[in-house]
């Protein structure tokens, strides 16, 4: 047989409809055996389903691909193609009901001429190196997925696809290299959060001209919801508004995504968008899901947007189960993502027919892991529905999943080890991977030879904590140490701490997760055990920001304008006209202290001793009056919250408006200290440094002795939480360089013509569990 051509029919993977065929004389079967294994014939029915297989006539007459081509899981010797292909009149994003079953024509070729042809619909040109005949099914919604193999390694190949008289724009990948390849270099980047409804996708034009192999995606490539409250920030005119076929009301209002249809059409929907064909032409991705291809916070077949059900007696809750729409949500991801995963609909297997958890191996250099953090996962160790200490009504996703009290999710988690030490998987109700799942991930990990293992983790493993005890002003309910995030790893603590103990127990080196989800930019240390006396580096964490998600930033910022969160505003955000209030908060706690006021709840007690001094003369009556030309332009605090000395932007702020006299407050506060300081250190007023000054502006700081304020989680080395963008990855022998890319705003729903607003990047020395940012 001519090596350059394929065998003409194909083959269906076990549990999956993936057509696969080999450019090699010696056959490899859709089993995914060596070569040599014979061609297994077609099944008679789709996998798992009892509707038969239907004969594929050659597509006549005109055809076109209107989500354009894209592919996936490069191998050394192949790839995973895709393709959707309908008649010329049908919709473009609508099922082509009654259009039947046909075969196309692939076409691949390695020669270097077309890449002049990328991204257009000119036919391939030169020798090809293989073709196939693949059938499109109607039952998948027109779509194919191919898988082929017996290609080179390391090697770029250009491929397209025939439809009667038309033909398919030409797509790219690049094969990854042989798993015994001494290679020394390897570029990728990872994305994550691509919300079709608000923000813009410039960058992904961006991302498309970047030197790299290929792209992981890491979830959230579609959102269900349409017309969301968090969907309520400005959107790009280049796109229009979604419309589900079917959908259901959000409490909130909008409508999310419930059918097969529903998910189809975003899936179909999300790329007609010219700028991700384009990405998907030209790079191979390696993608998993997060939640919103299924559902927000989602876990198994949970959907979190009502509370649930709580049961007082056991403690247990459970969210509503939502089985019919979670089938529907995996096979559309099966669909339209070119992914060498198994799937069945065969009921009996339920939600878990399918299986996107993977490892792919890139030479000796790198394995990538791919994991699931939504099919098997535990609930959320507060349910929902449990009832609040302070009003008796149900926690909500604010006490369950976000700002959630550290205490209370030790002791929850500790009940549930506790009822689950005699199941099979001591860690079930508490885990993330679920028991299967995390003994692969162990073994995967723990037996690479690769120098670097790299973890596609969907959401982040850092601690993002917040200690309530350092805020003077917080009342009594926020004294406490806080979880940002409990829907993270940092909900499932037990798992965690028990992973990186595998990794630190068997020497494992050079273990860096990329990760997205929460909308933000972060580089920091993954700690064995958070709290531990000693903390014992385990790995690395990268996290990206979303293509164009609204930013973690934005969810806490309307949180922190809550009346019930006023006392915590400062620490998400604050202004000028803001930080001149704290300033005449701690000049009015000042005075009072001065007159004798230990209470400072007793809010009579504070203002009769300011009227006191004010009579007296000795601060003017006009510092405690706001200002009302002060700035209320919204200033990030959020950043140094997690991960900086609180406070100290509200410090800077207030140190300017006594600078430039545009608060009397501020000028007044700040002699009062300048004052205070030169009697002390027996001084002239006008040698006290000005860095001592602004040391005791800080209002988490020790107003007395100018004392450090709290630092929190000081294993985050970089956060940049109000930012959208993508990340891109070059791996050596020597180290690991993770290139943040922060895109610019759009003005007037048009994207930036320079969408690169800033860059920041992140190494990892090989054999050195750090990161450092620059």
């Amino acid at each position: 047989m001519d090596r350059r051509n394929f065998l003409r029919r194909s083959a269906a993977q076990a549990g999956a409809l993936i057509t696969a065929s080999t450019a090699l004389s010696s056959l490899v079967g859709c089993g995914g055996g060596d070569a040599g294994t014979p061609i297994q014939p077609l099944p008679a029915t789709f996998p798992g389903s009892s509707t038969p297989l239907p004969a594929t006539p050659a597509a006549s007459g005109a055809y076109k691909f209107p989500q354009s081509v894209a592919s996936g899981d490069p191998k050394p010797d192949g790839a995973v193609l895709w393709a959707r292909v309908v008649p010329s009149t049908a919709d473009d994003v609508a099922s082509a009901g009654g259009a039947g079953s046909y075969t196309v024509k692939l076409t691949i070729s390695s020669a270097a001429g077309n890449a002049a042809l990328l991204g257009t619909t000119t036919a391939l040109t030169g020798t090809a190196d293989a073709t196939a005949d693949v059938p499109v099914y109607e039952f998948y919604d027109h779509t194919l997925r191919h898988r082929i193999s017996g290609l080179k390694a390391e090697t770029v190949y250009y491929y397209q696809f025939t439809a009667g008289s038309n033909t398919s724009r030409v797509g790219r990948f690049k094969t990854a290299p042989a798993a015994e390849t001494d290679n020394n270099a390897l570029n990728f980047a990872f994305i994550s959060c691509q919300d079709w409804s608000v923000n813009h996708w410039a960058g992904l034009d961006t991302l498309a001209q970047e030197n790299i192999d290929f792209v992981v995606h890491l979830g959230d490539y579609i959102y269900e919801a349409v017309g969301a409250d968090y969907q309520a920030g400005g959107v790009e005119s280049a796109h229009v508004a979604l419309s589900l076929p079917n959908g259901t009301t959000l409490p909130t209002g909008g409508k999310y995504a419930t059918t097969l249809a529903d998910y189809r059409y975003l899936y179909k929907r999300y790329r007609t968008d010219r700028r991700l064909q384009n990405l998907h032409e030209r790079f191979a991705f390696v993608a998993i899901w997060d939640d919103h291809e299924f559902s927000d916070d989602c876990w198994q077949d949970r959907e979190t947007y009502d509370n649930g059900t709580f049961n007082a007696a056991t403690g247990v809750g459970d969210n509503t189960a939502q089985t019919p729409r979670r089938l529907a949500a995996n096979q559309a991801w099966f669909e339209n993502m070119p992914a060498d995963i198994s799937f069945t609909l065969d009921p009996g297997q339920g939600i878990t027919g399918i299986r996107i958890y993977r490892d792919l191996k890139f030479g000796k250099l790198m394995h990538l892991v791919m994991t699931d953090q939504r099919l098997y996962r535990a609930d959320h160790l507060i349910p929902e529905a449990a009832p609040s200490p302070l009003t008796g009504q149900p926690v909500g996703s604010i006490g369950a999943r976000y700002l959630v009290p550290q205490a209370t999710l030790t002791s929850v988690e500790a009940a549930k080890l506790q009822a689950g030490a005699a199941l099979p998987d001591p860690l079930a109700l508490v885990s993330v991977l679920g028991g299967a799942q995390r003994q692969w991930w162990v073994q995967t990990m723990t037996t690479s030879t690769a120098l670097w293992k790299v973890w596609g983790n969907e959401v982040s493993l850092l601690r993002m904590g917040m200690d309530g005890n350092q805020i003077p002003t917080a009342p009594a309910a926020f004294k406490a140490k806080f979880v940002l995030n409990a829907d993270q790893w940092d909900g499932f603590n037990a798992e965690r701490k028990y992973l990186m103990g595998q990794l630190l127990a068997k020497g494992v080196k050079n273990v860096v997760a990329v990760t997205g989800d929460i909308h933000a930019f972060y580089a920091g240390v993954v700690m064995a055990d958070y709290d531990a006396v000693t903390r014992l580096p385990a790995m690395v964490d990268l996290v990206t920001a979303g293509v164009s998600s609204n930013s973690n930033f934005s969810y806490f910022y309307s949180a922190a304008t809550q009346p019930a969160f006023a006392a915590l505003k400062p620490l998400v955000a604050t202004s000028e006209f803001e930080a001149e209030a704290i300033a005449i908060q701690m000049l009015s706690a000042a005075i009072a202290m001065a007159a004798g006021v230990s209470d400072l709840g007793n809010t009579a007690a504070i203002q009769a001793a300011v009227q006191a001094a004010i009579l007296a003369g000795k601060v003017p009556a006009a510092a405690f009056a706001p200002t009302a030309t002060l700035s209320r332009a919204i200033v990030n605090t959020f950043d140094e919250t997690q991960n900086g000395a609180m406070g100290t932007l509200v410090a800077s702020l207030i140190a300017n408006l006594a600078a430039t006299g545009k608060s009397v407050a501020a000028m007044t506060l700040y002699g009062l200290i300048q004052q205070s300081l030169a009697t002390a250190l027996g001084i002239p007023a006008n040698l006290v440094p000005s860095s001592e000054i602004v040391k005791r502006l800080n209002p988490f700081a020790n107003s007395t002795t100018g004392a450090a304020p709290p630092v929190n989680n000081p294993w985050i080395k970089h956060v940049d939480s109000d930012a959208q963008g993508y990340a891109v990855v070059s791996l050596s022998k020597t180290e690991l360089v993770c290139t943040f890319k922060k895109m610019a705003r759009q003005v007037g729903g048009v994207a930036p013509a320079t969408p690169v607003a800033s860059v920041r990047t992140a190494r990892v020395a090989a054999g050195v569990t750090d990161v450092t940012v620059v």
